[in-house]
């Protein structure tokens, strides 16, 4: 009897290390999503959409829950690690990618690395540092970045939310944005 506890235990164990192998590779590849597809199009979004347009839409109905209320087209991304989703408002310079699952811990430090330190003559800076709880993710922490020349008008806004919660409806979101005139 002993020895078929320890043998459900050593299975259980190696299921958890799997698991977390599973959310750390879904966090590399929320990263590669983001990078490829958000922060080296983001000052050409339309390009981008015409590089997307191979791939299936959404559906508008199901598109509408990654758009926050905008006009415009959501992707699946299918990736050999999970489901993503990206998406593009019509009327908006925003780039959104959605991972269900994934390492926030490690999702949260690619990005950090992605968008902590700009291209010169771009400056990065820390803008958005914030906990807070959530109905249907439970904990959140969003961070944000802006890279911008000197007292530019128009700036690139970088955010990630997280939510580490088993339960979370979404564990990792994170946008790339033009703001500004």
């Amino acid at each position: 009897m002993r020895t078929f506890i320890i043998s459900i235990f050593i299975g259980v164990m190696a299921s958890n290390s799997c698991f977390a192998g599973d959310a750390e590779d879904q966090a590399d590849s929320f990263a590669n999503i983001y990078a490829s597809l958000c922060l080296k199009n983001l000052s050409n979004l339309e390009g981008l959409r015409t590089k997307l347009k191979d791939m299936p839409k959404l559906p508008p109905e199901k598109s509408a829950q990654f758009l926050s209320g905008n006009q415009g087209d959501a992707w699946s991304v299918p990736d050999k690690t999970g489901a993503f989703v990206v998406a593009l408002p019509s009327d908006k310079k925003i780039c959104w990618v959605y991972a269900p699952r994934a390492d926030t811990t490690k999702a949260e430090k690619m990005f950090a690395e992605l968008v902590g330190t700009s291209p010169a003559p771009l400056v990065s800076r820390l803008m958005n540092d914030e906990r807070s709880q959530t109905t249907a993710n439970g904990p959140t922490h969003t961070t944000s970045y802006e890279w911008s020349v000197p007292n530019a008008a128009r700036k690139m806004l970088f955010t990630l939310t997280t939510a580490n919660s088993d339960s979370a409806q979404l564990q990792v979101l994170g946008s790339a944005a033009i703001v500004g005139n």
